[in-house]
């Protein structure tokens, strides 16, 4: 659903909330009614929760919960001076995790099963003029049957963690539409799908769609339920297509005869050709840095002024490109990033997942894929579609080959099909794709975690997947992490070595190592010291001036993350993951004035 309409109701802003760990609000129906003085059940009331701020997590907004996982409630009173008539009324929620069970006016609403990614309701028979009450029960439990499972390398913020509003659109109406750039033939074609909808029977909806800029315009009569399928084609001289340096969006405007909705679209083609990336025709590397929705004083949930600072640390290292770990990020990101010119990977948190190919995991993995690119396919600067994380491994021999029908083979053709399907104008990969069989790893599966080669120079690499994995990928992203330095370049030439005679771009999507902020007087070789830190990073960029075919470079992290699965001296006794280039204040660690000072010199080395 595009959610950007001419009237809607805001309900962003002061919730009411409460952690839930008996599921009071459950067992007593909450949603009905609130106690009153001349009992003790329903034992609440709305004046009895403590207010929060909605988009948030409880991990954030309250100290004694920022390791809570569990049940919680969101309650919200608003009023609604005027329903518009003729019009359907949509509840529309950008991001909740995990699960979310809504109640409009004591009545139930629906369910959302996953987290991170939007969702939509529609509540037309349930609001009305007047007083409304909004409860939304949440509960953020690590489940072997969710997508992510029962750990991840990120801190599981629960809550409200998107914007909440509801909208009003007309009983026929536009509920999305998508456009893709193709060069060709020395001609710039703007293709545009157009998706109509009604409740009232109807079969056509005629619209207008237009770039008044561009002097483009386009009349005709969509079949409600289908999609409506035309294109511009213009001379390289009437538009200025948006890129890293020039990120130029245009006002896309859509009329009906009852409602216009509009976005600010830049328009680009992104593609790959042999070892290749080319935006615009023009060949490019990726000098980037991974990040987490992380953000000093609210966690998962970005604001304005959270996404700049990421995009100015991000900028000062030399970057022009952010993997986007390991989850849909909340629509203002995009956003953001079309207008910064940055360029990013947007991904499903299939992350260390054995099972991602059986239900209910594979369907959660692909409904939240669905919600994520149906909402994004519109962002110029989003140039990946990443459908997992670390979720290779089957146990088989070294050297050894399977098919695509076992193990999470399922999971990932059908989730490369849809992708193509609802969105073929970007590129596919997956941080998968440097999964390799050796005598010393050939039984680890995702579900034994960590996993690091310790006898590199010894080992022989074989392809960890059948070749008909690779083909579903356009880029072939790997994780590479050694244990010790002095490993980078023997991994690196086996990684190219293994890949190569697949003739397609490759990407390091992780590298590095982790280190305190503090000073230490601990051995420079010593895990954790910012020294031993900095060799492994400068080992790493040495070795990637020698291999033109590896397009991308993506050292792991830009910031330290909030996760309470690494207790080392290091951490500083905070449950923090210290990968990062900053940390968890977005101060600068060593490791920094490293990374800015490598990918300058990378730049330099090809001319960038």
């Amino acid at each position: 659903m595009f959610k950007t309409r001419n009237s809607f109701i805001d309900l962003n802003g002061t919730w009411k909330f409460n952690p839930d760990p008996y599921q009071r609000c459950r067992q007593q129906s909450w949603w009905k009614q609130e106690g009153d003085n001349s009992g003790f059940f329903p034992c609440f009331n709305m004046d009895g929760m403590w207010d929060t701020q909605v988009p948030s997590t409880w991990k954030k907004e309250f100290e004694e919960l920022k390791w809570y996982d569990g049940h919680a409630n969101y309650a919200r009173d608003f009023d609604v001076n005027e329903i518009p008539e003729g019009h359907e009324a949509f509840l529309c929620i950008d991001s909740a995790t995990y699960r979310s069970e809504v109640y409009l006016n004591g009545e139930h609403v629906g369910n959302h099963e996953w987290g991170y990614s939007p969702f939509q309701f529609k509540v037309t028979d349930l609001l009305k003029e007047g007083s409304n009450r909004l409860f939304v029960l949440i509960d953020n439990f690590m489940q072997e049957d969710r997508v992510p499972g029962i750990r991840t390398d990120w801190n599981n913020d629960g809550g409200l963690t998107g914007s909440v509003r509801i909208i009003f659109v007309p009983k026929s109406y536009v509920e999305n539409f998508r456009t893709q750039t193709v060069l060709e033939d020395g001609k710039v074609k703007v293709q545009v799908e157009i998706f109509a909808q009604s409740t009232e029977g109807e079969t056509t909806l005629d619209y207008e769609f237009k770039i008044d800029e561009l002097a483009l315009s386009h009349k005709a009569s969509a079949k409600v339920g289908e999609k409506e399928k035309f294109e511009f084609v213009l001379e390289p001289s009437q538009i200025e297509l948006w890129d890293q340096e020039n990120p130029k969006l245009y006002d896309t405007i859509i009329e009906t005869a009852t409602e216009t909705i509009k976005d600010e679209i830049g328009f680009r083609e992104i593609k790959t050709e042999g070892e290749k990336i080319l935006l615009n025709g023009k060949e490019i590397r990726l000098y980037g840095v991974a990040v987490h929705s992380e953000f000093p004083d609210t966690g998962r949930v970005p604001t304005a002024e959270g996404i700049e600072l990421m995009l100015e640390k991000a900028r000062e290292l030399g970057c022009n490109f952010l993997r986007c770990a390991h989850y849909p990020y909340a629509e203002e990101f995009g956003k953001a990033m079309d207008r910064a010119g940055m360029l990013w990977w947007e991904e499903v948190p299939v992350y260390w997942l054995p099972k991602i190919h059986e239900e209910p995991l594979l369907s959660k993995a692909l409904g939240m894929m669905r919600e994520a690119v149906l909402r994004d396919w519109n962002r110029a600067s989003l140039i990946f579609w990443s459908v997992s994380n670390e979720c290779a491994g089957d146990g088989t021999a070294a050297g050894s080959n399977s098919d695509l029908t076992t193990g999470n083979y399922p999971y990932w053709t059908k989730a490369c099909a849809q992708i193509r399907d609802l969105d073929p104008s970007r590129l596919i990969s997956s941080a998968d794709s440097g999964h390799r069989k050796t005598e010393a790893n050939k039984d680890w599966t995702p579900d034994a975690g960590d996993h690091f080669d310790t006898e590199i120079a010894k080992e022989s690499w074989h392809p960890g997947h059948p070749d008909e994995f690779y083909e579903l990928m356009d880029v072939l992203g790997a994780n590479l992490y050694v244990s010790n330095p002095g490993d980078n370049p023997i991994a690196t030439q086996k990684f190219v070595d293994m890949l190569k005679r697949f003739n397609k771009p490759l990407m390091i999507t992780e590298f590095g190592s982790m280190s305190t902020t503090e000073e230490t007087d601990r051995p420079e070789t010593d895990l954790g010291h910012p020294v031993r830190h900095e060799k492994i990073l400068r080992e790493a960029y040495a070795t990637y001036h020698d291999h033109e075919e590896i397009v991308g470079y993506v050292p792991w992290a830009l910031m330290d993350c909030r996760v309470p699965m690494h207790w080392r001296w290091y951490n500083r006794g905070s449950g923090t993951f210290a990968y990062g280039m900053l940390d968890n204040n977005y101060q600068k660690k060593h490791v920094f004035d490293v990374v800015q000072d490598e990918i300058t010199k990378l730049r330099k080395r090809f001319n960038d």
